[in-house]
């Protein structure tokens, strides 16, 4: 079995935010049995998101760079082992000249679901973000793939950085039998203070409901077509 280290990934810096310069700092690992192609084409096709995703249980894609990106392998299907799910249940965006793959400069609304457990219809708190890094892992060579997020400033209604200026990561690595994957965000920003104050521990679960949801699907999906 793979003993992950520094599982809160605490002593990972994001791209623009120093881990000693972070006011809010939070992550979560797992080991994954599959192929971090396998895992990569799950969270990178926002589509399947509905079946796993508790946390965010749904995403509009705003803008794509370009209308058809092509993932290095297809996603696991996400209708055989949709997961369970208290929230009410939103379509997605109908918009379909719009890929649902992220890549790099995909701007897109994360619909988050801050009680995931609630069984009454609640209002979900929407994020923008910007990919600002995507580098698919790579079999031939065993390179882990990487993708990084980070606030859209020109959404509307967007805050400014000086206010609140998020930056997440997501890594995978193979290892013997799997994937490592890795979950990190950092926050600056005077709201920040307000974010770790009223939020940390709950978004602290939440990252380790985000990869334990990832894991539950991708294994899944690989026994049902087994």
């Amino acid at each position: 079995m793979t003993t992950l280290t520094d599982p809160n990934n605490a002593t990972r810096a994001t791209p623009n935010i120093p881990v000693e310069k972070a006011i809010l700092h939070i992550g979560s690992s797992t080991f994954i049995s599959a192929s971090p192609q396998e895992v990569w084409a799950a969270l990178t096709n926002t589509s399947t998101w509905p079946s796993w995703n508790n946390f965010v249980p749904r995403v509009t894609i705003n803008s794509q760079p370009t209308p058809d990106p092509s993932p290095s392998t297809s996603a696991p299907d996400p209708t055989p082992t949709p997961a369970a799910s208290t929230s009410t249940p939103t379509p997605q965006s109908t918009d379909a000249t719009l890929s649902p793959i992220l890549q790099k400069g995909t701007k897109f609304t994360l619909h988050v679901c801050m009680d995931s457990t609630s069984t009454k219809p609640q209002p979900s708190t929407d994020i923008h973000a910007l990919i600002s890094e995507c580098s698919a892992p790579d079999a031939e060579t065993g390179q882990g793939g990487r993708i990084v997020w980070t606030a859209d400033t020109e959404a509307p209604g967007a805050m400014p950085p000086s206010l609140l200026h998020p930056e997440r990561v997501h890594e995978f690595t193979a290892v013997e039998g799997g994937t490592v994957v890795r979950n990190w965000e950092a926050q600056n920003g005077w709201l920040a203070y307000v974010v770790r104050w009223m939020y940390q521990a709950k978004l602290q679960g939440y990252f380790e409901m985000w990869v334990a949801d990832l894991k539950k699907f991708v294994e899944g999906s690989n026994t049902a077509s087994a």
